[in-house]
């Protein structure tokens, strides 16, 4: 039976966090898979670990790490997947915007050939309300011109078998901000992976305030594919 670990990075995310995690929880629970929500917490200054800690008395199948040291997404997300348990591991974000309900569909398309599984907002129905939908799906089309192989290349909403992503290195992967993304895909596909998109809509995140600064996003995601298609 799939035991499916599900990693929600934190920095500042206490209005949000526990809501998430048990929606995340019960919608695989109502899919009838063993899970587990794993929150990992940047040592946030506003109280997320401690609400956390409440909330997992309540729903066993959460779990926290609180990192003291050496803070940023990427290394927290690398972590959480290192120290997950489950033969599964899915990747999206703590806020809400990515819809757990698109979970169950994910992992049913996680089977045979098919290595790594993202939720894109450029598949089908996919998408998200607002005015940043037009310059994320021309970046998304830059990146391709880089040699990137998904639509959605900064999705940062996935499935993967555990096994499967330590084979590509943790280490180079999980570092930075959302560019770990990137790396997941293109690494993927240099392996010779089996990718496939599902479509997914963003949704309105839950509380607190977004911590991505796109302009200087932009510039980073850009400068990372340009390393990753060049080699410079």
């Amino acid at each position: 039976m799939d035991f499916v670990s599900v990693i929600l990075p934190t920095y500042n995310e206490k209005d949000a966090i526990v809501k998430h995690a048990n929606h995340v929880s019960n919608v695989l629970k109502k899919a009838g898979y063993k899970h587990e929500v794993v929150v990992v917490d940047d040592d946030s200054p506003d109280g997320t670990a401690e609400v956390v800690k409440e909330a997992a008395k309540k729903n066993p199948n959460i779990r926290l790490i609180v990192r003291k040291k050496n803070h940023g997404l990427g290394l927290s997300i690398g972590e959480g997947v290192d120290k997950a348990e489950g033969n599964i591991v899915i990747g999206m974000d703590a806020d809400g915007n990515h819809d757990p309900e698109d979970m169950p569909n994910m992992l049913k398309n996680l089977k045979g050939e098919v290595k790594l599984v993202v939720a894109s907002r450029f598949k089908g129905d996919g998408g998200m309300k607002g005015w940043r939908m037009l310059p994320t799906f021309l970046f998304n089309g830059m990146f391709r011109l880089f040699g990137l192989p998904i639509w959605d290349n900064t999705s940062g909403y996935y499935a993967v078998r555990k096994t499967d992503i330590v084979s590509l290195g943790l280490k180079r992967i999980y570092y930075g901000y959302g560019d770990y993304h990137l790396r997941l895909v293109f690494y993927a596909a240099q392996a010779g992976w089996k990718t496939i998109e599902v479509p997914t809509t963003y949704q309105a995140r839950i509380g607190g305030a977004s911590k991505s600064q796109l302009g200087k996003m932009a510039i980073e995601y850009t400068k990372e594919a340009w390393r990753l298609r060049f080699g410079k």
